[in-house]
């Protein structure tokens, strides 16, 4: 940071903001949204408020990953920020169904009108990369965070040596040999220690992402729709 002349704040506790669910947030705990750092959905968030896809009428997007590094309400979490941050609109309504809280479904509408599906699940093998797709499906145009055709995501560099494969994305010279996620925190911690007066926003922030994942549990579990407060 002394490179960008950014004073630090080393007591602030900057963990992506799934970390913080259930907890109450002292003066120091700030919750990040460290997918918004990644080009991937900042792009597609640019398509959709630029009208680049007009008329958008779906989202379809899909997360699984290890029960080692992920939860239910953690993926809940991201994509439901996700949701919103990539369509410019609140989630008013959802309905959710789980299995053996290991996998789930849930249907969103959003003030705009549209209406998102979310697939979550922590099914994946120990040590696998977050399996992930987001779709936009308008009346003119669609999109996608990752190229067509293509199951898994792919990697900019693939390296296969005796000690086995390595993969690398493109990442910044000071980020590099971090992997995505470790890229996306650095960014988006420094970014609060560049302005911190963005912290109370960040919580509040939080305090709604928290009552999404806590009225997606209440459908499932009470098997019906629910409306966001």
């Amino acid at each position: 940071m002394q490179k960008y002349e950014v004073k630090g704040h080393p007591r602030l506790n900057l963990l992506p903001g799934w970390h913080f669910l259930g907890k109450k947030l002292n003066e120091h705990d700030v919750p990040l949204l460290t997918w918004r750092s990644n080009r991937r959905f900042t792009e597609l968030q640019k398509l959709v408020s630029e009208q680049v896809v007009e008329d958008v009428s779906m989202l379809r997007f899909s997360s699984f990953g290890s029960n080692e590094e992920w939860s239910l309400e953690a993926l809940m979490y991201r994509e439901f920020d996700l949701c919103e941050f990539i369509s410019g609109s609140n989630i008013v309504s959802l309905h959710a169904v789980f299995s053996d809280n290991s996998t789930g479904n849930i249907i969103v509408k959003l003030a705009s009108g549209v209406i998102g599906s979310m697939e979550v699940g922590v099914q994946a093998p120990v040590g696998r990369r977050l399996l992930e797709r987001h779709e936009i499906i308008a009346r003119r145009g669609v999109a996608s965070d990752m190229v067509v055709d293509t199951q898994v995501p792919q990697s900019s560099v693939y390296t296969f040596t005796r000690e086995g494969e390595s993969v690398y994305k493109d990442v910044d010279n000071e980020l590099f040999g971090l992997d995505e996620f470790q890229a996306e925190w650095v960014r988006a911690a420094f970014e609060v220690q560049k302005e911190p007066g963005q912290s109370e926003d960040l919580k509040t922030r939080h305090a709604r992402l928290s009552r999404l994942v806590d009225t997606a549990l209440m459908s499932n579990s009470g098997k019906q729709k629910m409306e966001v407060i």
